[in-house]
């Protein structure tokens, strides 16, 4: 690794070209940091009226592993033209924080020209949303190193060219602590990391637990410590019962039964730790389609976290981050709606004031082909600031940014029978599923309104591609949407 990483407020294309030399050439021997506390800001308590106003975090994180077609939608392949119109329409729906992470086949030093722009360009990403007033986070994985041929380019996570090394073997903890490291160092302004616990990463070596996850939380927040002591560590529990007996061989329900008490293990952890360790939780029990259905029911799931649970750990100091994923938009292993364009605002909102009553004022919400997804982009912003917001509402205010005047209320009559019609829905328990939306249209009407809409050329907000690309992806959606009436 170089002595010094160049100064990363100038010029991150050069950036992207100068530093990497060395990096490659080492052997990863960082040596351990210092073990230097330094002080965080304490945990505000939870208000008195657990779900009343909107959230002080308000996050999207960009999961950029995988390839599309075309590829014009994946982040995988963007440069950065497309971020930047990226991150000014996020600002523009009211989202105040962005987070990235180190996909699969790219966990190591970088050594391909792809490596060194997709980090100058996220370095640029960086620059610019500390422009607009955006914080900027980022994920730190634990045991995977890429398996990918150093003369050979990382790409589609798919292909999971990679591997899990058990840190209780031989130097790879040490390994892996630096590798990660050195992401932690190029990304040094970045106002937040977290440390993963799996899904990628995590040990299924019968003897690695929740303790060995907890080591590299520790040793990674002493390391930011040095770095920066004001940037907090979120411990992020999603796929925490990923550490041990792999579990989806005895089916999600034992994956989601052992996910609360491995979150609360970590909770029970955090007393020990540094104190710039946070917590983050994927809160599934309180949104997902794919718990309620294996624990029988909303009804029979149980509720974690509860307001009791989340109000302990805001009063010991800490902060807690909502970690809600494939509602925004989902990725390759449900295909029906890869690559369709969402429309969930009953959900979004749903699960926005189920985090609001149990407490949380954070939350990361998830993009995977973020172009495709403007109007769950648009309501989430929205709704994160107030989530008693009428989504009939926020999608006339979406509309208005899409379609001429005289077309808005079809559009919108077209985005309630997408909402009625999403996948997320057709997941869901009977007993779990938000009440539909007034709307006439059924498929075949939706098409014929759909071909009669008329792009709007000037819109307000700064829509990150032309209405009338979005109006084409929107339209090639119906077609695929087999399951809809």
């Amino acid at each position: 690794m170089p002595s010094s990483l160049p100064n990363q407020s100038v010029n991150r294309r050069d950036f992207g070209k100068a530093c990497f030399v060395g990096a490659a050439a080492s052997s990863l021997s960082f040596g351990a940091a210092s073990p230097l506390f330094g002080e965080t800001k304490p945990a505000p308590a939870a208000q008195e009226k657990p779900g009343a106003g909107g959230f002080d975090l308000r996050g999207v994180y960009f999961h950029d592993g995988f390839t599309a077609d075309p590829q014009r939608l994946a982040p995988l392949h963007w440069e950065e033209a497309q971020w930047s119109r990226q991150i000014k329409w996020l600002s523009a729906c009211g989202v105040n924080a962005v987070e990235f992470s180190t996909m699969l086949e790219f966990n190591r030093l970088p050594s391909t020209e792809l490596e060194r722009n997709k980090i100058a360009d996220r370095l640029q990403v960086l620059d610019l949303a500390h422009e607009l007033g955006l914080q900027f986070g980022y994920i730190l994985s634990n045991t995977v190193v890429s398996t990918v041929p150093a003369d050979q380019e990382p790409g589609d996570q798919s292909k999971n060219r990679a591997v899990q090394l058990c840190p209780r073997q031989g130097d790879n903890f040490q390994k892996t602590v630096d590798l990660q490291s050195w992401y932690m160092q190029t990304y040094k302004e970045a106002d937040f990391f977290e440390e993963f616990a799996a899904d990628w990463g995590a040990c299924n070596c019968g003897a690695c637990g929740v303790n060995d996850y907890m080591r590299y939380v520790e040793e990674f927040a002493h390391r930011l410590q040095k770095q920066n002591a004001a940037a907090p560590l979120y411990a992020n529990t999603w796929s925490i019962s990923f550490w041990g007996e792999y579990p989806i061989p005895k089916g999600w329900n034992n994956v989601f039964s052992k996910e609360t008490p491995g979150s609360q293990a970590v909770v029970a952890a955090l007393s020990g730790m540094p104190a710039n360790v946070h917590l983050a939780l994927p809160c599934h029990n309180l949104y997902r389609p794919l718990v309620f259905s294996s624990f029988g029911g909303k009804q029979q799931t149980p509720v974690f976290p509860t307001l009791a649970d989340v109000q302990s750990i805001l009063d010991s100091g800490r902060h807690v981050m909502g970690w809600p994923h494939f509602l925004m938009d989902d990725d390759t292993a449900r295909a029906p709606q890869w690559g369709l364009v969402h429309v969930e605002l009953r959900y979004i909102k749903a699960m926005l004031q189920s985090l609001r009553a149990a407490g949380l004022d954070r939350v990361m919400g998830n993009l995977y082909l973020p172009n495709l997804q403007l109007a769950n982009t648009y309501g989430f912003g929205r709704l994160a600031q107030d989530p008693a917001a009428d989504v009939a509402d926020v999608q006339r205010e979406f509309a208005r940014n899409i379609v001429q005047p005289e077309d808005v209320a079809a559009l919108a009559d077209v985005l309630s029978w997408l909402d009625n019609n999403s996948y997320w829905d057709q997941q869901m328990p009977p007993d779990a599923r938000e009440a539909p939306l007034p709307c006439d249209l059924n498929r075949d009407r939706v098409g014929s309104v759909l071909a009669g809409l008329r792009p709007l050329s000037r819109p307000e907000l700064p829509i990150p591609v032309d209405a009338s690309q979005w109006l084409d992806d929107l339209r090639a959606t119906i077609p695929r949407m087999t399951w809809a009436t």
